[in-house]
């Protein structure tokens, strides 16, 4: 295993300018993998996913409309329901929804379980798994759009304001 730092984002909604920052935010706090956890909404803000050079993935959310777009523009890397992935043997959990991610953090099968949906920022460990929502880059519900940046390496995971 290697340091990895896993930037994570959740609930854009179409806000491109938003969406923008906090890409901009998680490079320059040194993020080497991007997770979008749902609710992008169109293709357009995929295609602002497709700019990054480091890797990215992510899940479909409930306000994602035009999937067949959503997945074209994605060349692969949105999934749905669902998300694993190892990343330098670390496991990653990636759902849009609390219900899944709760059961898959209770499991202790992963280092990282994120979820988006309730705008709700939250961080929460347990043994050697970290619970992540890293609220809204939307900003729409909390007036306050942020992003979560997690090490697993050191196993600490912190929000940032965008």
């Amino acid at each position: 295993m290697g340091r990895v730092r896993v930037g994570v984002l959740s609930d854009s909604h179409d806000h491109l300018t938003e969406l923008r920052r906090a890409l901009k935010v998680l490079q320059e706090e040194g993020a080497e993998l991007i997770i979008h956890a749902g609710d992008y909404v169109a293709p357009f803000s995929v295609a602002v996913l497709a700019e990054l050079t480091i890797p990215w993935f992510g899940v479909l959310g409930n306000n994602d409309g035009e999937i067949l777009g959503i997945f074209q523009k994605s060349e692969g890397r949105i999934k749905a329901p669902f998300l694993e992935l190892e990343e330098r043997g670390f496991r990653i959990f990636v759902s849009h929804f609390y219900q899944p991610a709760k059961l898959a953090f209770a499991s202790g099968h992963y280092d990282l379980v994120v979820y988006g949906h309730t705008h709700e920022a939250i961080i929460k460990e347990e043994g050697k798994t970290i619970l992540v929502n890293p609220g809204e880059v939307c900003g729409l519900l909390s007036g306050r759009p942020t992003v979560a940046l997690c090490d697993l390496e050191k196993r600490v995971a912190k929000l940032l304001d965008i």
